[in-house]
């Protein structure tokens, strides 16, 4: 078995899905298609179901699973013990984020990173928190970034790096634009515009306004990106419920007060695949995150009005 066909197997493993698979191992469909019949021929079975309109794994294909993780870890082990024998701080480093963090967090990171380490490249992939958990644990990222703290699973290791202070979002000129503080009375008549069940916005959300609350504003419209959400806030649709990052660089498009509810703040989580050996490129990233993070806080030490979320 080659390393190579694995990688790509697991990444059709996690999606199940062919052309995904491809943007995540930057490879032609007709590439991904060749490297599994390859490993099928090398192991003499079929590791996908292709009768239904959805890939499936078949039995062989699970049993597949619960190995290659480990047989790509250890060998990302091996090259990292043998990088690290020989002092060597180069490679290529691919770190999964957020959209939002990506486009207003990550930048003055990644350059510290490389004015330190210009013989690293580097990679940046935006996602959705699951898919980054999974890019992480599939080895396809080396490390991402998301709000919440966790829990994670046990195969992740990961640091709350920062905290980012909650606003409402309202259009210029709104009744509650350039309140010192918005608390959740304020909103009671307000529509709120939210992002779809199970994305990490919608848990800021929820876990602000619980169900069951007595006040609790009306949601007014659903959206399937927090990028559209705010275009929706902007146009006057409604007030929105989001990290700060979110109304930065507004250009006079938006208003945003400080959140005053119990959840006044969201952690930003640094994730990471857990190994014996750590590749030298990741251990200098990881350490200039450390250093280079506005606020950084151990798990049992978040402050009183921040949340965790999955």
């Amino acid at each position: 078995m080659q390393l190579r066909h694995l990688k790509t197997f697991m990444a059709v493993a996690s999606t199940l899905s062919i052309t995904r698979a491809a943007e995540h191992v930057h490879l032609a469909q007709s590439s991904v298609t060749e490297q599994i019949q390859a490993l099928e021929a090398d192991l003499g079975t079929a590791l996908f179901d292709r009768s239904r309109r959805r890939l499936q794994l078949t039995e062989a294909g699970q049993r597949l699973l619960e190995y290659a993780g480990d047989l790509l870890a250890l060998a990302d082990e091996a090259r990292a013990a043998v990088v690290d024998a020989a002092n060597l701080s180069t490679g290529m480093l691919t770190i999964g984020a957020l959209e939002t963090l990506c486009a207003n967090w990550l930048p003055p990171l990644l350059t510290s990173y490389q004015a330190g380490h210009p013989a690293v490249r580097l990679q940046v992939k935006a996602a959705g928190s699951g898919a980054l958990r999974s890019g992480v644990r599939g080895g396809v990222m080396d490390v991402c970034f998301a709000f919440g703290a966790g829990p994670f699973e046990p195969d992740l290791q990961h640091e709350t790096v920062a905290e980012e202070d909650l606003v409402v979002i309202a259009p210029p000129g709104h009744r509650l634009a350039g309140r010192e503080m918005i608390q959740a009375e304020d909103l009671a008549d307000e529509p709120l515009l939210v992002t779809e069940t199970g994305c990490i916005y919608r848990q800021m959300f929820e876990s602000a306004f619980p169900a069951g609350r007595t006040i609790r504003p009306r949601i007014a419209g659903e959206f399937s990106s927090i990028a559209a959400t705010r275009r929706m806030v902007e146009s006057g649709l409604g007030c929105a419920l989001v990290p700060r990052l979110v109304a930065s660089e507004a250009d006079g498009s938006l208003a945003a007060s400080p959140w005053g509810g119990d959840v006044r703040s969201v952690p930003v989580s640094m994730i990471w695949r857990r190994q014996r050996v750590q590749p030298p490129v990741l251990r200098s990233f990881l350490d200039t995150a450390r250093q280079g993070s506005a606020a950084i806080r151990p798990d049992d030490a978040r402050p009183r009005h921040a949340a965790r979320f999955l």
